[in-house]
């Protein structure tokens, strides 16, 4: 029995002092085909991903990430159960669920971690046309991830497909003509379509359905309790972003 508590008390005496934070991502729709990027031991999915989680573990060292399909990892930070998303685009609607780096109840494009474009893909033959403000040509609508910004703003010009299509098989959609397109930003699904057999079939629009900056959002709960953290975590993330770019546009430079 001594020998037990010790053990429990050598135990008690390493635990943190507050419970490791949890951040979810949206990986890949096929995670089998993609290489992941290990992180202090973890595997991360995308780059850009994998970067901005190292960001974080410099702040917040016992961070785990979780890679989850995109709205189960809304609800779960909904819910309470995970610390916040490595990335997300802010939006009146999900400020009121989700805490995002503002400033005078804006987003504050200095904390962001990185632009990312929506773009937009049709058949090669397709008469489809979007000029930045509509689409022409339309016959069936585009479809693009669930739970994206991209999928309110479709359905905003009504332009979203109808059907409950499942994007891991938009290529295949689009060649047998079940929709106009498809509308994804760059990233590890977007590697795994442009691998698909008949890629050379698809065509990317000239312009991007939109673009904007994304975010490392929290739960509110968790900045209510650790609003200190919460800033030093963003001021640190917007720092190592300006690092990052600086180094990038050097090596550029240089070359």
């Amino acid at each position: 029995m001594l020998l037990r508590r010790f053990f429990l008390l050598l135990c008690l005496m390493h635990l943190p002092l507050f419970a490791a934070e949890t951040f979810c991502y949206d990986g890949p729709v096929d995670s089998l085909s993609q290489q992941p990027v290990v992180v202090a031991g973890q595997r991360i999915y995308g780059q850009h991903t994998a970067r901005v989680a190292g960001w974080v573990l410099q702040q917040l060292p016992q961070a785990t990430f979780i890679n989850l399909p995109w709205q189960r990892c809304l609800a779960q930070v909904r819910a309470g159960r995970v610390t916040g998303l490595l990335s997300m685009g802010w939006t009146a609607e999900r400020s009121k669920e989700y805490q995002f780096p503002e400033r005078n109840g804006a987003p504050d494009p200095s904390q962001a971690l990185y632009d990312v474009p929506y773009l937009i893909f049709v058949r090669k033959d397709s008469k489809v046309q979007w000029d930045g403000q509509r689409f022409l040509g339309l016959q069936y609508g585009l479809i693009t991830l669930k739970g994206y910004v991209a999928e309110q703003r479709l359905r905003d010009l009504n332009a979203l497909s109808p059907l409950e299509l499942d994007i891991t098989q938009g290529v295949d959609l689009l060649l047998n003509r079940r929709i106009d397109g498809y509308i994804i930003p760059p990233g590890t699904t977007l590697q795994q379509f442009q691998q698909h057999p008949a890629a050379a079939q698809v065509r990317q629009l000239e312009l991007p359905f939109f673009s904007m900056p994304l975010y490392l959002a929290f739960s509110p709960k968790y900045c209510q309790e650790n609003s200190e953290r919460c800033q030093t975590v963003w001021r640190h993330l917007a720092a190592q972003r300006k690092a990052y770019e600086a180094a990038q546009q050097s090596t550029v430079s240089g070359q």
